[in-house]
């Protein structure tokens, strides 16, 4: 009762004559590649999917008159999508003449360093996208009553760029929140669509590791 399942697993590989080295060897090549070709496809429809929410975002801030600031919103994608095509480039050049170990090792070093870089750059666009959405929101005319209620509300003499200071400390705090939990927020977004692939690419690489021993 105290064997595992992974024990009684790894038993039967052991036993059965059927299960031979090559099998397993090729089992755990076409498992690796289908990972890798799975998770390559969804970075490519990430790639679609990014530039048709530019020219949605285009076309929505347009008809509510807002067109500046869908032209703002898809100058920041399009450092995105570029950087996207690279590092998706760069995943197809992994080397695949080696075992599968050691191209799942390649393509998961690659998958991290990749995440670093869009990280880096999401440091940058979540509190720039912030901002401008702010400053439209400012000098609309939505925003411009708001902002007149709120002023007849607190009063002050104290004004910046032409608005009540506090309007202004306000979108700063928020644009600082925002720029200081980019990382963690971009990592949230990437572990709801990609979490169970890379749980599943890991457990993977696992198996091999403890097969290896």
């Amino acid at each position: 009762m105290n064997r595992t399942i992974e024990s009684m697993w790894k038993e039967g590989f052991a036993n059965d004559a059927h299960l031979t080295v090559p099998k397993i060897n090729d089992l755990y090549n076409r498992k690796s590649q289908n990972i890798v070709d799975k998770l390559q496809s969804m970075f490519a429809v990430n790639i679609k999917a990014i530039m048709l929410g530019g020219f949605i975002a285009l076309v929505v801030m347009s008809l509510i008159g807002a067109p500046l600031l869908g032209v703002y919103i898809n100058c920041l994608l399009l450092p995105l999508i570029l950087i996207a095509k690279k590092e998706l480039n760069k995943s197809f050049k992994l080397s695949k003449g080696q075992s599968s170990y050691d191209y799942l090792t390649s393509f998961n070093h690659w998958l991290k360093h990749s995440i670093e870089v869009y990280a880096r750059y999401y440091k940058i666009a979540y509190p720039m996208l912030v901002l401008g959405m702010a400053v439209q929101g400012m000098y609309s005319q939505a925003g411009g009553k708001i902002i007149a209620l709120l002023a007849e509300k607190f009063p002050t003499d104290i004004t910046l760029f032409g608005q009540p200071f506090y309007i202004i400390t306000a979108v700063v705090l928020i644009t600082a929140i925002v720029a200081k939990f980019a990382d963690a927020l971009y990592r949230f977004d990437l572990n709801i669509i990609y979490g169970q692939q890379f749980k599943k690419l890991a457990e993977l690489i696992a198996d091999m590791e403890e097969l290896r021993k």
